[in-house]
C-alpha cells in the first residue's frame, strides 16, 4: 500500500495498454448519444470516453495499490490530437505537487498530470487532477 509519504513530486509511472475498438467505439456513441459537433472529426473517439479510459487505466494499475481517499476534482482536461479506432493507448501520469492539508492532517492533496498517448506517442487526452492520499502516521 502507498501512502502520502511515499509519492514522491516529479515521479512518473506509465500504464496498460487498452486498444480502441469499433465495437466499443459504436457502443459508446450509441449509449450516450454524443452530439455532432460543427467541425469536429468525425472519425475521432469522443474525448469523454478518453477520460473514461484514462481512469479505468489508473485504477486498475494503480489506485488498487493506493491509499485513496478520492478526489476533490480535475483542474483542467485537453484533447491536443484526436484518437482514432484502432489506436492502442497508455496511461503517463506525473506528480506535479504535494501538501499536507492543514484542516485535516491524516492526509495529503497530490496534483498530477495524467497523459493518455497512442502507440505513436502523441497525447490524445491530458488531465491535471487532484487526488486525497491517507498518510502512513495517521492510519488506523
Amino acid at each position: 500500500m502507498r501512502y502520502w509519504e511515499d509519492l514522491a513530486v516529479g515521479e512518473t509511472h506509465r500504464y496498460g495498454r487498452y486498444e480502441l475498438t469499433e465495437k466499443e467505439h459504436a457502443d459508446f456513441v450509441s449509449r450516450f448519444a454524443v452530439p455532432a459537433v460543427v467541425g469536429a472529426d468525425a472519425d475521432a473517439v469522443p474525448g469523454y470516453w478518453l477520460c473514461c479510459i484514462a481512469m479505468r487505466l489508473l485504477v486498475d494499475h494503480a489506485l488498487t495499490d493506493m491509499a485513496s481517499l478520492g478526489s476533490p476534482g480535475v483542474d483542467r482536461i485537453d484533447w491536443p490530437n484526436p484518437a482514432r479506432v484502432g489506436d492502442v493507448l497508455t496511461l503517463s501520469t506525473e506528480l506535479l505537487s504535494a501538501r499536507v492539508l492543514e484542516s485535516r492532517p491524516e492526509m495529503g492533496l497530490i496534483k498530477q498530470m495524467m497523459t493518455l498517448e497512442n502507440q505513436r506517442g502523441d497525447a490524445v487526452a491530458r488531465m491535471w487532477t487532484n487526488a486525497l492520499v491517507a498518510r502512513r502516521e495517521t492510519a488506523s
